[in-house]
């Protein structure tokens, strides 16, 4: 993914147009176990698809 994203970002693609699935960090989907959360988001509710730049204003845990 990382190398996927530096390439359109070299294409002048804005921040807001990549998006990334973070979807392996998902475990029970409800947002229950609480084990997908990365600050006050949820994967399995908020996401699973996340543009650059709500990654770039996430924790870094990620």
């Amino acid at each position: 993914i990382k190398t996927a994203q530096n390439e359109l970002e070299k294409l002048n693609w804005k921040d807001e147009q990549i998006l990334n699935s973070l979807e392996m960090r998902m475990k029970c989907g409800i947002g229950k176990c609480g084990r997908c959360n990365i600050g006050d988001k949820f994967v399995c509710i908020d996401g699973p698809v996340f543009s650059l730049a709500e990654l770039k204003e996430m924790p870094k845990e990620h």
